[in-house]
Order: C-alpha cells, then structure tokens, then sequence
C-alpha cells in the first residue's frame, strides 16, 4: 500500500471513531509529492449532507493554494467517489483520481472521470464491512443501531433516565433509582464505559421509533449483556426475543460461547422474561455500588 493510500485509511479510522462512515482522501501535488489537502467525513457531525471526505481534501487544498484550479494535483481517496464528489474532483481539474475501494451501493461515479484508478486495497473495503455490521445488526424489522457519536450517546442516556425512572421506583425504590441512574446512566458514565471498559451501546429502533436501548461487553470467553431495556409501550411485543436474536448472532461471529446477564430479585417481570427466552438461573450475588445501596441480583447465562 502506497503512503498516500495509508493517510486515507487513517483518516477513515478517525472518522468512524466519530461515528462518520470512514472514508478518508488526501489531495497530492504531483510537483513535489506533497500533501496540500487532506479530509474524512463530517456529514454527522456537522450535519451538512454535502461533507464528504473528498470534498473536504478537495477545498482544503484549494485554500492551500490560494485558487479553485488543482490541474497539478491527484487525488487518493479509500472510497470510489460519488457523483457530487467526483464532480468536484472534474471542476478543479484533478489529474487523476486513485480510491481504494468500489462502492458497492451504486453510488459509485468514477467512471464520470476523466482518469480514475482502482487501486483495490483490502484493507480500505474491509474497514467499510467492518463499520456497517457493527452499526447495522438487523433482524426482521428491528435494528441495533451503535452509539457511537457523542448526540447518538446522549439519546441513550436520555431513554435509560426516561425508562429507569418508569420502571424501577416500585423495585428498588426512588432514591436507589435516582443513584443509579446518575452513577451508570449518563452520558459521562456511558462514554467512560466505552472508553474503559470496552462497552458497546446501542439504541433499539424500529424504524424511525426508538424501542429502548442495549449494552454488551465482552467478559473472557462470555458476552456480558449489561442492558437490554424496552419503553414501556413496546414490552410484551416480542422485541427482546429479537433483539437477544442478534445478541446471539454477534457472540457468534466473535468467538464466545455464552451471553451472561444480571437480574435484580425483585423485578419479577424480568426474570419471568429471561427465563421465556431459555437463560439459565447460575448464581446470585449482593453488590455494593457506594451511596449505601447494593445490586442485588441473580445471574443468568444462555450458550450461543
């Protein structure tokens, strides 16, 4: 893999990090080899539909240069351009553009160019597939959507507070609720489970509607399932029973033979439901979590 092509995938990787679909470009002066512009997605972030890697190489450079003409200059992007980007690419007059990948939607527009080249890199396909199975896990009409930009997060926290605060007072009461909800809940606590702990956060949606929220991490050769939570007019709807499905699927694909969970010994309902969709009952425990409340939960594990 040639250099320029190595910046586009870095560029990529930061963008999914972001939670921006990870294409990444990078615009060379053919005089001196020289990186003059560089970009990666920003469509989600700044919500501007028209913030595409390539574009952003693509004016960068142009500021760079002080002008709109770019008739010394390639451009590498990790993606096949689409049609607004390869346009951009045909208006400032770009010698040739390289991408790293075909865009398999059909979107696709290199052949409105006029010098493309495919340069077929693995690695720049692989980070697309890789992006959209973790976002996208679908079954029948309900998706698991990942939380990965800090707005995305911050609906998470919002449905948990909206559903802990719905569900639990009658369990465990209102000021343990409140405790945890501030303590695991928010948005700060979420984004350093990610950060630390390895979390994968996710909204359940049906399509536009937002059922509840989801949380995994990996435990040794287990999936921990820490959160699986549905507004109260979805339950008994058999949307857990869809959601585990891909649960399931996705412990699976990434080697662990079992999902484990936790169940407070109180919430009846629950444990009811747990044990409709075939979890097995392996122990108990009390945890203390600080504010002179403990978790007192039994434990629950399925092989996958």
């Amino acid at each position: 893999m040639d250099k320029y092509t190595g910046r586009c995938l870095e560029l990529a990787k930061e963008a999914a990090q972001r939670g921006e679909i990870p294409v990444g470009a990078v615009v060379v002066r053919l005089s001196d080899g020289r990186i003059i512009g560089e970009g990666s997605n920003e469509c989600e972030e700044k919500r501007l539909p028209t913030l595409h890697a390539e574009m952003n190489a693509i004016n960068a450079a142009c500021r760079f240069k002080g002008g709109w003409r770019l008739d010394d200059c390639v451009l590498y992007t990790s993606l096949e351009p689409c049609a607004m980007c390869a346009g951009a690419a045909l208006n400032s007059h770009i010698k040739t553009v390289y991408f790293g990948a075909r865009d398999t939607s059909g979107r696709g527009a290199s052949a409105l160019l006029r010098s493309a080249e495919y340069l077929g890199e693995d690695e720049c396909s692989r980070i697309l597939k890789d992006f959209f199975r973790k976002r996208r896990m679908t079954v029948d009409n309900i998706r698991l959507i990942e939380a990965v930009s800090d707005d995305q997060l911050r609906t998470v926290a919002e449905i948990a507070d909206e559903i802990w605060h719905e569900h639990f007072p009658k369990i465990i009461g209102a000021g343990q609720t409140d405790y945890m909800v501030n303590k695991f809940c928010t948005f700060e606590a979420e984004k350093e489970n990610i950060e630390k702990e390895g979390y994968l956060y996710y909204k359940i949606k049906k399509g536009a509607d937002d059922l509840g929220y989801t949380a995994i991490k990996p435990d040794g050769d287990r999936l921990f399932l820490s959160k699986l939570y549905l507004r109260q007019q979805y339950r008994g709807k058999g949307y857990s029973r869809q959601v585990l499905e891909l649960h399931r699927k996705y412990a699976a694909e990434h080697g662990f033979n079992a999902i484990w969970l936790t169940v407070n010994r109180g919430n009846d309902i629950a444990l009811r439901a747990y044990e409709g969709l075939g979890f097995d009952r392996i122990g108990s425990g009390v945890a203390d979590i600080g504010g002179g409340y403990v978790m007192d939960d039994y434990y629950f594990e399925i092989k996958v």
